[in-house]
C-alpha cells in the first residue's frame, strides 16, 4: 500500500488514446485520457511522475494519490465507510479526541502477538 514519494502509480503498460494535456503552474500538467474503456484524469509533476489519478470505471470512480503529505480538514465531520479499512504507519500513530474515543467491534485486539 505504501510507496516511496514520487514513485509512479502506473503498474501496467496500457495504451492511451486521445490524450489531452493542460499545463499548470510549477511544471505540473493535467492529463485527460482513456485506457481500456476507463476515463482517466491525472495530475503529473514536472518530471512526468503521477501525483493524482481519478479513474472513472463502470463500478465508480477510483482515486489514487502519491504525496509527501495528505491533509483532510472538515468543519463538521469526516466519514469513511467501506467493507474494509486499513491504516499502517511505519512510525508513531496518535489518536486524539477532546471528547470520548469509542471503539466498537466484535473483538478488539490491543497489542496482539504477531
Amino acid at each position: 500500500m505504501s510507496r516511496p514519494p514520487g514513485e509512479n502509480l502506473q503498474t501496467t503498460t496500457e495504451e492511451v488514446s486521445e490524450e489531452r494535456e493542460v499545463y499548470l503552474r510549477n511544471g505540473r500538467k493535467l492529463v485527460v485520457s482513456e485506457q481500456h474503456g476507463d476515463q482517466l484524469v491525472e495530475i503529473r509533476n514536472e518530471s512526468g511522475m503521477l501525483e493524482v489519478r481519478i479513474r472513472l470505471t463502470e463500478e465508480g470512480p477510483v482515486l489514487q494519490m502519491d504525496a509527501a503529505r495528505l491533509q483532510l480538514k472538515a468543519s463538521e465531520s469526516v466519514e469513511i465507510e467501506s467493507k474494509r479499512v486499513e491504516i499502517k504507519s511505519s512510525e508513531d500513530m496518535n489518536l486524539t479526541a477532546d471528547g470520548d474515543l469509542v471503539a466498537i467491534g466484535k473483538i478488539i485486539h490491543l497489542n496482539p502477538d504477531k
